[in-house]
């Protein structure tokens, strides 16, 4: 079997010490290292094959060299997914790696960071202030969507209010929103319901009427019956996302009927169906690549592995300013 290479093959090959080796792989920075040595260090390492020992350096800098993204216990969407995938690439471009987990059950997100001693964790749902305090005593480097995002944007990062805006400067008063009924759901519904019911108040519209309702042509059938009942029929509505939109269409077409002309729908995230759907879905894109690259520049903005970073301004990635992202965008087709 083939000795694995060490840092001290690299220091001989290099014509260095093994300490100008570990400086120089481990992206220290405040070391006053020359270009060629540095150069000289990575030719070495890179002809030998070295791969640096993960245990060894978790176990000397007490934490290892993964950045922990706990994800909502829900469905991964498209906008996650994409979100995922971004933020994965930003980090690997700080030498570190990305490791996404679903929430673990009520208290186990300590347990879980202690277990796998990440660089930093990336939070994109709340955490009970009991395990934040928690998280905190470890010392925890911790991105977090609140933190993130700044009012008037908020954790529903402005999705509701384009949606109501769009809808009554088309002439709607009484909004309803279909959103999913399963608990995993359960704090992205709370931000968007509040952020829709806020937007129809400062409009002065009267509050939106709420249908939690599965992905089924024949439920989403009754929604549609209920909410064109009464003195004040619904004349348009809000999407959780295209998935629930979708479900709004064909409850609708169940019934002979058709959007906008019976019920404007509007949808959120744009994903590449919505322009396919019958009529051709109007929805809130997200960009969820630039937020997961937020995401990652925060959780690595207080490593030796982000220096070089914050060289050239705010994040140093020649990107917008953080405070200009994350957009949300309207994209208007038939159906609101």
């Amino acid at each position: 079997m083939n000795r694995r290479v060490t840092s001290n093959d690299v220091a001989q090959a290099a014509g260095v010490s093994r300490a100008t080796v570990s400086y120089v792989l481990n992206g220290r920075a405040g070391q006053s290292i020359s270009s060629g040595t540095r150069e000289r260090v990575l030719a070495a390492a890179r002809d030998l094959g070295y791969a640096p020992s993960t245990a060894a350096r978790t176990l000397r800098r007490g934490r290892s060299d993964l950045v922990l993204m706990l994800l909502p216990p829900e469905p991964l969407g498209r906008a996650l997914a994409i979100l995922i995938d971004a933020a994965s690439e930003e980090v690997e471009r700080q030498g570190l790696r990305l490791v996404a987990h679903r929430l673990p059950a009520q208290g186990g997100a300590p347990s879980l960071v202690q277990s796998l001693a990440p660089a930093a964790l990336i939070l994109t749902t709340p955490l009970p202030e009991p395990e934040l305090a928690a998280l905190a005593a470890i010392g925890i480097r911790v991105a977090s969507l609140h933190q993130a995002l700044e009012d008037p944007l908020g954790p529903d990062l402005g999705i509701g209010a384009c949606q109501v805006q769009h809808l009554a400067a088309a002439g709607h008063r009484r909004i309803g929103v279909a959103v999913p009924p399963e608990s995993g759901y359960a704090w992205r519904v709370d931000v968007r319901l509040a952020a829709i019911a806020d937007a129809c108040r400062r409009l002065g519209l009267p509050p939106p009427a709420v249908a939690r309702l599965a992905l089924d042509a024949g439920e989403a059938a009754g929604v549609v019956d209920r909410w064109r009942a009464g003195p004040e029929p619904v004349t348009a509505a809000c999407a959780f996302d295209d998935e629930h939109a979708f479900a709004l269409l064909a409850g609708l077409a169940a019934h002979g009927l058709s959007a906008p002309k019976d019920l404007a729908v509007i949808g959120a995230e744009d994903i590449p169906l919505a322009s396919l759907a019958v009529p051709p879905l109007t929805t809130v894109s997200v960009d969820a690549r630039s937020l997961g690259e937020r995401f990652a520049r925060m959780a690595v903005a207080s490593l030796d592995a982000a220096q070089e970073l914050r060289g050239s301004g705010a994040d140093g990635s020649g990107q917008p300013a953080e405070a200009d992202l994350p957009p949300v965008r309207l994209v208007r087709r038939v159906s609101a």
